[in-house]
């Protein structure tokens, strides 16, 4: 072999190696006597909940819960005294709930209504509704975006709280 080969060789085997070895997902709870429960990183999905909104919203509440037969992770949010809430699929593996780099991240943001609620359809979130009208309309504004920016705000959450 030349050693011109032998270096392209090298230099994929060492690529490869970092790119398989990125982590794309991670335990952040589990299922103990049919209840959901966020594990240690509570704190980290806090904080990513936030950074990745950008704008001063505060997260009051986390949870997991299951919406028609997925799983989600679950922000209550307040931003200027109006409620938000936020969303991520969460897969459930064994007893465990995972977080994918992969996963969609959905916002509902009340603007003519008081409380606003995820809208179901074939399972998945589609939209959002506002709770007194019942009707999906202007009054509340929902968003869907990929989860990546998420993903790398938890990442960096928990690094911050290691160091």
């Amino acid at each position: 072999m030349t050693k011109h080969l032998q270096l392209i060789i090298l230099s994929f085997l060492l690529f490869s190696t970092q790119v398989f070895a990125q982590q794309t997902s991670t335990v952040i709870g589990e299922l103990k006597n049919g209840v959901y429960e966020l594990n240690e990183h509570q704190s980290a999905l806090t904080k990513a909940f936030e950074w990745t909104f950008r704008d001063g919203t505060k997260v009051q509440e986390l949870k997991i819960e299951q919406l028609g037969t997925g799983y989600y992770l679950f922000a209550t949010c307040v931003y200027q005294g109006r409620k938000r809430i936020a969303a991520l699929d969460i897969e459930m593996v064994g007893i465990n709930f995972v977080l994918t780099e992969d996963a969609q991240y959905k916002t509902c943001s009340a603007v003519a209504c008081e409380t606003c609620k995820f809208f179901l359809e074939n399972n998945k979130i589609v939209a959002c509704k506002c709770e007194e009208s019942g009707t999906i309309s202007n009054h509340c504004h929902y968003k869907s975006l990929p989860g990546a920016g998420f993903y790398a705000n938890f990442l960096r959450a928990v690094k911050m709280q290691k160091d």
